[in-house]
């Protein structure tokens, strides 16, 4: 059980330094729906892109 504790407690730092560096980044904040009408245009064009390959297949 030791190593699953060191793997969980390797996690946590890499966890909290990662969040750290997300609160100390200078950038701007992009606001939520922002991000939200970016990603929904993205899986759209993902999706158009899968259905023109997938009616190309023979």
């Amino acid at each position: 059980m030791k190593q699953r504790e060191q793997h969980d407690d390797a996690y946590s730092r890499w966890l909290a330094a990662e969040i750290q560096a997300a609160i100390d980044d200078p950038r701007p904040s992009i606001p939520h729906e922002e991000v939200l009408t970016a990603m929904e245009a993205k899986i759209t064009r993902l999706k158009a892109g899968a259905n023109h390959v997938a009616q190309q297949m023979p």
